[in-house]
């Protein structure tokens, strides 16, 4: 770009015959301002995009849980924006989205849902948020994963809906997120697929990582207020044990049987969930001389919460 020279003005504006020497000046230095806004204006245009010419906007997407959002976040980087459906601390099997929540969800392009008939509201949401986008496009994160039978004495004999509590059932909710933001945004699928493989790997080093801290503790046994961790008791070898319904305090006679469990399996921690009382399980714990200890399912910072889990079931962790 030539050189502009700033702070000349025009000899057509210099010459104003029969003014004054005062007048002239004033209508000089107005002439100078205008003359110097153009050119201001001119090289601002130079040095900015053409109208219309933005970067792309971010994906918006839903997701159920907290856990699922750092799935999609790994995945999708700077490419996604993610709004979580069961906020922290709610409950997931009894919550229920409010109207101005479900029209905010609407917006998402993708959302990905727990499964079908796993979380009871998941099933309405969907029907509502189609009502109002049809266009929006539900992922089933449970497809391809092999469903435990739940154990929770309200739920007794329906699917486990807690798949994400498994490091290796997380492998196939990321390539599902890999998969859907590949195309929806087919401009960014390579770096969603490297974004993919690498947090694929970092679960298959943290299942390492964990195998490793329970088989060296020797525990076999966790005895827990809510049955959320059978999938992860399955991929290590560990029998869980629930207290009974969630929040209550067990029966006399349940309270027995339980007490009389951990004396033979020499079961010393309890396991509780912060979204719930836990009442039932300091009644127990006071009955064995024992320890109750938090671990959340729900964490949304998943890899780490899942070490930090194993640590506090391996007897790494007992702080309450």
């Amino acid at each position: 770009m030539p050189e502009q020279k700033f702070g000349i003005v025009p000899n057509c504006i210099r010459r104003g015959g029969g003014e004054s020497d005062g007048r002239k000046r004033i209508r000089n230095g107005i002439a100078g301002i205008l003359f110097l806004l153009l050119v201001v204006s001119i090289l601002a245009a130079g040095c900015t995009q053409p109208a219309g010419v933005t970067g792309p906007e971010p994906l918006n997407v839903a997701v159920t849980l907290p856990p699922q959002a750092e799935m999609v976040r790994e995945v999708g980087g700077d490419h996604v924006v993610v709004q979580i459906v069961v906020p922290p601390g709610a409950d997931p099997h009894t919550f229920e989205p409010t109207a101005g929540e479900i029209v905010r969800l609407s917006d998402s392009t993708l959302y990905f849902r727990v499964g079908p008939g796993l979380l009871p509201f998941e099933d309405v949401l969907v029907d509502r948020l189609r009502e109002i986008e049809p266009g929006i496009v539900v992922i089933d994160s449970s497809e391809g994963i092999s469903l435990l039978t739940s154990t929770d004495p309200d739920d007794r004999g329906s699917p486990d809906p807690h798949i994400w509590l498994s490091l290796r059932n997380a492998e196939i909710m990321t390539t599902h997120v890999r998969d859907a933001l590949m195309e929806a945004d087919p401009a960014n699928a390579d770096e969603y697929r490297a974004n993919s493989d690498d947090y694929i790997s970092r679960l298959q080093e943290t299942d390492v990582e964990i195998r490793q801290v329970l088989i060296g503790s020797g525990v076999r046994y966790i005895l827990v207020t809510h049955p959320s961790w059978g999938y992860f008791a399955r991929d290590y070898g560990l029998t869980q044990v629930a207290i009974g319904e969630e929040g209550k305090e067990p029966t006399a006679r349940e309270l027995e049987q339980l007490v009389n469990r951990a004396e033979t399996e020499n079961i010393r921690v309890i396991f509780a969930e912060p979204e719930f009382s836990i009442r039932g399980a300091e009644v127990l714990a006071e009955e064995i001389n024992g320890t109750v200890v938090l671990v959340d399912p729900l964490a949304e910072r998943y890899l780490e919460n899942m070490r930090k889990v194993a640590a506090a079931f391996a007897g790494e962790d007992t702080t309450p």
